[in-house]
C-alpha cells in the first residue's frame, strides 16, 4: 500500500511520526516538494532527519540539491542528522552519494505495518506478575523514561533529557499526539511502548524492556498494549520500524514488512537516542 506521493505505508507513518519532534522547544519542521526534515536544535542524530527524499534532475542538480539541504540542516545545528533511505527515495543511489560525503552507515531499519483486526496473542502474554498502565502523569513519565533509559542503554549525558523534553512540552488540549504504556513486573517499571497518533497514522515506537526482564515476553505485551490503544481511538492499521533483531517478534503478532529503510547519518557531533522498537 502507497500514499499518493509514493511512500509505502510505514514510510509515510515515519515520516508523520517524526515530524512530532517539532513540537520539541526551538526544533524547526520542513515539509517541501522534493524533502521533508526536521531539525530538532540540538546536536543529536535522534532528532535531526532528513525524510521523504525525492530529488531528480541532472546528476549535477542532485548533487547541488543534496548539498544545499545538508547545508540548511548544518545552519541550524542539525549536526549529525539521520538521512532515511527507503523505497521510494530518489536518486536511487543517495547512499553512495552521502557516502562520498563522508556519511557513516547506521543499521538499517524494517517497515513494517499490521491489520489491527489480525493481531495475533502469542500465550507468553498472559503474565500474572506483571501489570501495565497507560502513563497519565508526571510520576508515570518519570517511570517510562526510566524504562527507556535502561532498555536502549542511554548514557547518562543529557541525552535522554531530550524526550523527556518533548514528552513534557505543553501543547493545545486538544492535541494529543502520543500514547504510552508502562509494564510492571513485581512492581518495578520494566517494559514499556508509545504510539504516536499524527496525520491519521497510528506509529508504534519506543518499545523497549530493561535488561534484567529481557525474554518474559514483557515487550510483546507492551506492543499489544498500544495496538489496543490504537484500536480504541479508531485506528484500523497500525505501523512501526523494527531493527534487524525485532523484526521476528512483530511478525509473530502480526506485522508485515513493507519496506527496508537505510541509514546514514552525517558527520559531526556524537550520536543519540533513536526513535524506534526494539522489543528486548
Amino acid at each position: 500500500m502507497t500514499d499518493p506521493a509514493g511512500l509505502t505505508e510505514s514510510e509515510a507513518a515515519l515520516v508523520a511520526a517524526m515530524g512530532a519532534i517539532r513540537w520539541l522547544p526551538g526544533a524547526e519542521f520542513h515539509a517541501g516538494p522534493d524533502v521533508t526534515w526536521v531539525a530538532g536544535g540540538r546536536p543529536l542524530d535522534g532528532i535531526n532527519h532528513v525524510l521523504r527524499l525525492a530529488v531528480g534532475g541532472s546528476d549535477a542538480a542532485i548533487e547541488a540539491r543534496i548539498d544545499e539541504i545538508d547545508a540548511d540542516l548544518r545552519a541550524r545545528g542539525a549536526v549529525p542528522t539521520t538521512w532515511w533511505i527507503g523505497p521510494s527515495t530518489m536518486p536511487a543511489d543517495l547512499a553512495g552519494r552521502l557516502h562520498a560525503r563522508g556519511f557513516v552507515d547506521a543499521d538499517p531499519e524494517y517497515g513494517m505495518v499490521i491489520d489491527l483486526a489480525a493481531v495475533q496473542r502469542p500465550a507468553a502474554t498472559a503474565l500474572p506478575a506483571a501489570t501495565i498502565e497507560e502513563v497519565e502523569d508526571e510520576a508515570g513519565l518519570d517511570s517510562f523514561l526510566e524504562v527507556m533509559g535502561g532498555a536502549y542503554g542511554w548514557p547518562d549525558d543529557g541525552r535522554s533529557s531530550v524526550w523527556a523534553e518533548l514528552y513534557r512540552t505543553p501543547r493545545a488540549s486538544d492535541i494529543r499526539p502520543w500514547w504510552h504504556v508502562l509494564v510492571r513486573r513485581d512492581g518495578r517499571p520494566s517494559a514499556a511502548a508509545s504510539l504516536f497518533t499524527i496525520d491519521s497514522h497510528a506509529f508504534v515506537t519506543n518499545v523497549g524492556t530493561i535488561p534484567s526482564a529481557r525474554g518474559a515476553g514483557l515487550g510483546t505485551a507492551a506492543t499489544l498494549a498500544v495496538l489496543d490503544i490504537a484500536r480504541r481511538l479508531g485506528h484500523r492499521r497500525a505501523s512501526l520500524t523494527a531493527s534487524l533483531m525485532g523484526r521476528g517478534v512483530y511478525a509473530h503478532i502480526g506485522f508485515r514488512e513493507d519496506a527496508r529503510l537505510d541509514r546514514c547519518i552525517s558527520p559531526g557531533a556524537v550520536g543519540s537516542p533513536r526513535l524506534a522498537a526494539d522489543p528486548g
